[in-house]
């Protein structure tokens, strides 16, 4: 579904990403982890043509992505929810959400039932301004705006940044629960332990390359992984 090969990107005169090539095949769960610095959001960003692409290609059902803008690579069904600043606090839920579907207007009821049906927590609030909500349930609004035009494939960055470990569990519930809808998921992820379980694959960045790869249960076992990113 994704693929990315030898990808270089980065911010002004300097690589962040150096020749990165990783995949999402689909129905999966992917994590990327790695220290912080790594480039772990940067890649991501680079994929939603947030960040310049400047060697490599990014394929996407095929079709190459790599100078596609944000809102063409929205249309071909990428949905990508940021660390922070990933939901507008004065407005209500509902609006948040509409605000997702404004390239696509014509995929906003089927989509809002989808969002509803995921997160029911937001069909009951869906009046309430968004600022006034706990973290877990911003983070369920950002989610949602993401994927009321039914991605075919969600990036994630840092989804249990801040939240409490209760919330953290409920969030990546609900996680699984939008991969068995049938979305695939590249998640970047601090608590690497917890998104590596509920992941197919995984990979391990560090200085803005790719140092491990492989099935999500073998990076849990593995000693190197375990001692240098896993906390022993």
């Amino acid at each position: 579904m994704l693929k990315l090969v030898d990808v270089v990107s980065g911010y002004t005169d300097v690589n962040i990403i150096q020749g990165v090539s990783m995949e999402v095949n689909k129905n999966e769960i992917v994590t990327i982890i790695g220290p912080n610095g790594s480039g772990k959001s940067t890649l991501m960003k680079t994929i939603f043509g947030l960040v310049e692409l400047r060697n490599g290609r990014i394929l996407f059902d095929g079709s190459d992505i790599s100078q596609l803008r944000t809102d063409k690579i929205v249309r071909k069904g990428i949905g990508y929810v940021p660390q922070e600043r990933n939901v507008f606090p004065s407005l209500t839920v509902l609006e948040n959400l509409e605000i997702g579907a404004f390239i696509r207007r014509d995929r906003f009821k089927e989509g809002l039932e989808e969002v509803f049906n995921i997160f029911p927590e937001l069909k009951k609030k869906s009046a309430q301004k968004v600022g006034t909500m706990s973290g877990g349930e911003q983070k369920m609004v950002a989610v949602g705006r993401a994927l009321i035009l039914m991605p075919t494939l969600l990036l994630l960055d840092e989804p249990s940044s801040g939240l409490s470990p209760k919330l953290r569990d409920v969030l990546f519930k609900k996680i699984v629960d939008i991969n068995e809808l049938g979305t695939s998921l590249m998640i970047v992820e601090q608590n690497a332990r917890m998104a590596l379980s509920v992941s197919r694959r995984g990979y391990v960045l560090e200085m803005g390359k790719k140092r491990f790869e492989g099935e999500g249960k073998s990076l849990l076992a593995n000693e190197e992984v375990k001692r240098l990113y896993l906390g022993g």
